[in-house]
């Protein structure tokens, strides 16, 4: 089937886009990325994820011409030209083709393009009864504020919950170890971080987030979730904080100890297509009683109602 795609501002089938080899994307993961959901053709917070891929590229000097105005207009024009209504967007701003070299080139031709394809599924029950994760070794480079597209760390955690049967990975920092694993098997084949620990043991490290999702965790009805340091701050996960607030529960943005993973009430993941997933098995652990919480469940109804509303507008 063809797929319409927005490559430099001008939308043309997949099967003629075309990005040169020479991206420093695809050289050096020297772009940055978003991920919209759509829903009833609706581009939930769309300004929001147009203006960090913006404010991205600024930090990182990326010089280009796109406004909020012109990608936004690109992005509804896609949607309305595919006619999808139920799906994800992909918005990819790199700093274009140029010399292979480490240092930036004097002369910038950035690449921008957009697609949208239906949104992939979520396992069955997910949302409504929990879902499982691993721990693992957080790899990543220190700028994860930002949303580049250097993921290779992130696929790893991804495929070491897969190869576990598992929802999401989630990395920990500050591990009492003397050295990383060097192969995919001795990262994604060992059991996770946790699962030889019990509540109440002093376990080493910190959660940071998951490989695609934020974090946050109850306990004694007090909500917490990393704060935006080694963590990219998600749209969803802001929208978590408002919510709370609005329902008048106690969210604070703090670090979160790894053995906390052990003993919280609840723990959730909050992402754009995963919107607000209750977690009820860490490691073989349950968390609180194997079953989503009462704080979980009231931030995803309420969550569920803000869609209605940007969507009803």
């Amino acid at each position: 089937m063809s797929q319409l795609v927005v490559v430099d501002g001008d939308i043309v089938d997949v099967e003629e886009a075309h990005v040169s080899v020479l991206d420093r994307a695809n050289l050096f993961g020297d772009g940055l990325y978003e991920v919209i959901r759509c829903y009833s053709g609706c581009l939930f917070e769309l300004a929001t994820h147009v203006s960090r891929i913006l404010e991205g590229a600024k930090a990182l000097g990326i010089l280009h011409d796109w406004t909020s105005e012109s990608v936004e207009l690109a992005a509804r024009r896609l949607q309305a030209e595919t006619g999808i209504m139920e799906g994800e967007m992909y918005i990819q701003l790199s700093r274009g083709p140029a010399v292979r070299t480490h240092y930036f080139p004097k002369i910038q031709s950035p690449t921008m393009f957009i697609t949208l394809s239906p949104v992939r599924p979520i396992p069955e029950g997910a949302r409504t009864v929990g879902t499982s994760v691993i721990t693992c070794p957080d790899m990543r480079h220190g700028w994860c504020h930002l949303k580049t597209v250097n993921l290779l760390s992130n696929c790893l955690a991804k495929e070491k919950a897969a190869r576990h049967g598992v929802w999401e990975g989630l990395m920990l920092r500050g591990l009492d170890r003397s050295a990383l694993p060097r192969t995919v098997e001795e990262y994604c084949d060992v059991p996770g971080e946790l699962s030889g620990a019990r509540p109440g043991d002093d376990v080493a490290g910190w959660v940071t987030e998951g490989a695609s999702a934020n974090l946050f965790v109850v306990k004694d009805r007090r909500i917490a979730t990393p704060p935006a340091c080694n963590i990219l701050p998600g749209v969803t996960r802001r929208i978590a904080l408002e919510l709370a607030e609005l329902a008048g529960l106690d969210a604070e943005k703090r670090p979160v100890a790894a053995k906390e993973l052990l003993t919280a009430d609840e723990v959730f993941l909050t992402s754009t297509i995963g919107e607000i997933m209750p977690v009820v098995n860490i490691d073989g652990h349950l968390v609180g009683a194997g079953e989503p919480g009462p704080i979980t469940k009231r931030l995803a109804e309420m969550y569920t109602d803000r869609v209605a509303s940007a969507v009803c507008q």
